[in-house]
């Protein structure tokens, strides 16, 4: 009897091996794509039918490589995106990046396209590299640092674009029904601390919970994304969005958490 409980513990054991193998060296580096398909009547006409791709929380050097950035750069390019927003966390605060392998991560990024613009807002993780973050981003991306950019088409009616990483220092803006407001920020749960109204938000941080299991959910669930975790919600007037990441922090892999790109139609009808 003894013999066989230490068979079926070893065998259990094995399962649970192979099982953690699997997600640090298959799913942490098998990046999706989630499609959304937003409808709002607010969306002015010129920007029925644009599409944005959302990533996030790269969190480099963790579990994510030089080689899982080219899966990003690829799968983002494959979409076609009119507009790309990363929200936040390319570092990680324990991990030192030399200026070598920076320089090939800005190479990397350079490389992905959009058709009209780019737009980042820094995360928790990044004001400890604050300097390089921008070294990384600011000749190819519209850096929203707690400010709003206007955004147009054709030079016609535009929609304003605000980047929000301390609630603190968000200003008010004038109020203008004929303005689409998109709020980029990274900590999800920040949302309602803000003043201001947004039709919609995109946010990062949580990476979906990083361990995710069948009943359970998202197990960790980080200061800033403790309430919005992972996918789509409806905060009143606004659509908030939060995308599960990249990376991983504190373990090096995702459990039953796949990599994800998200990737958003707008349709005013």
């Amino acid at each position: 009897m003894k013999k066989k409980l230490i068979i079926i513990l070893l065998i259990i054991l094995v399962l649970i091996a192979l099982v953690l193998l699997f997600n640090k060296y298959f799913i942490a580096h098998n990046i999706k794509v989630k499609e959304y398909g937003i409808i709002d009547k607010n969306i002015p006409d010129n920007y029925h039918g644009l599409k944005i791709v959302q990533y996030s929380d790269i969190l480099y050097g963790k579990s994510t490589t030089l080689k899982d950035l080219n899966k990003l750069v690829t799968k983002i390019n494959e979409l076609k995106p009119d507009i790309v927003i990363f929200t936040g966390d390319l570092f990680i605060k324990d991990i030192k990046i030399n200026e070598k392998e920076l320089n090939k991560i800005k190479d990397i990024l350079s490389n992905i396209n959009a058709k009209y613009a780019m737009y980042a807002v820094i995360g928790d993780n990044d004001l400890k590299y604050k300097d390089s973050f921008y070294q990384v981003f600011q000749d190819d991306y519209i850096i929203l640092d707690n400010e709003s950019s206007l955004f147009y088409i054709n030079e016609d009616i535009p929609i304003r674009i605000t980047g929000i990483n301390n609630t603190l220092k968000e200003e008010l803006f004038s109020e203008d029904d004929t303005i689409y407001d998109i709020l980029i920020t990274h900590k999800p749960d920040n949302i309602i601390k803000l003043k201001n109204k947004y039709n919609l938000a995109f946010a990062g941080h949580s990476m979906g919970g990083q361990i995710k299991l069948p009943f359970f959910g998202s197990l960790i669930k980080l200061k800033g994304a403790k309430t919005y975790i992972s996918g789509e919600y409806n905060l009143n007037d606004t659509k908030l969005y939060v995308n599960d990441g990249i990376g991983s922090q504190n373990i090096s892999m995702r459990v039953n958490n796949y990599p994800k790109i998200n990737f958003y139609r707008l349709y005013n009808k």
